[in-house]
């Protein structure tokens, strides 16, 4: 009886050590609204475009391109992370279509990613000189590590879950075959 109330008690902490870390990763950050909004049609010049988001992310892994209807790229410096919103400087646009494709970290370490687009009708803005080639897409470091930590943690305490488990049984099946009359 007591070797099954110990393995209820292995079986019980796996799952909660299962559940703990999934916790976490419902609070990813999520984008709540873009500057431009996606779709929109934007008559004056920007000078930025900017994203908010439900919670901080991370400034040092944040990366936004902002490409043209031309297939160049019109971001103009590194993006900047204030409260909740990452703003991208970006030089004066040409007319048509811009696509903005962007990926950061959220503030509990899971990388977050999307794009959008919209039209610029500023007047007097450039127009493409050149057919549109493929966006450039966000830079992919290390940052992808965060999701693999639950994985190694869940593993992690699998195998000692099954070490202990195989323990328990060898020790018992030890003690039943060393009694007499057994």
């Amino acid at each position: 009886m007591r070797l099954r109330s110990t393995i209820r008690g292995i079986l019980a902490a796996a799952v909660l050590t299962i559940l703990i870390p999934a916790a976490p990763a419902w609070a990813h950050s999520r984008l709540l609204q873009s500057d431009p909004a996606d779709g929109a049609t934007v008559g004056t010049p920007l000078t930025a475009v900017s994203l908010t988001f439900n919670d901080g992310v991370k400034q040092q892994f944040s990366t936004v391109v902002v490409t043209g209807s031309d297939g160049k790229s019109y971001v103009d410096g590194a993006p900047r992370v204030v409260d909740k919103t990452l703003s991208q400087p970006v030089r004066p646009l040409p007319a048509g279509v811009v696509k903005v494709a962007w990926r950061t970290v959220s503030a509990d370490g899971h990388p977050i990613e999307g794009q959008f687009a919209f039209t610029n009708n500023t007047p007097g803005a450039p127009s493409p000189t050149t057919a549109p080639s493929v966006a450039e897409k966000p830079a992919v470091g290390d940052d992808q590590g965060p999701d693999r930590w639950p994985w190694i943690v869940t593993g992690g305490f699998l195998v000692i879950v099954l070490a202990t488990g195989a323990w328990l049984w060898h020790r018992r099946r030890n003690r039943t075959a060393g009694t007499p009359g057994a």
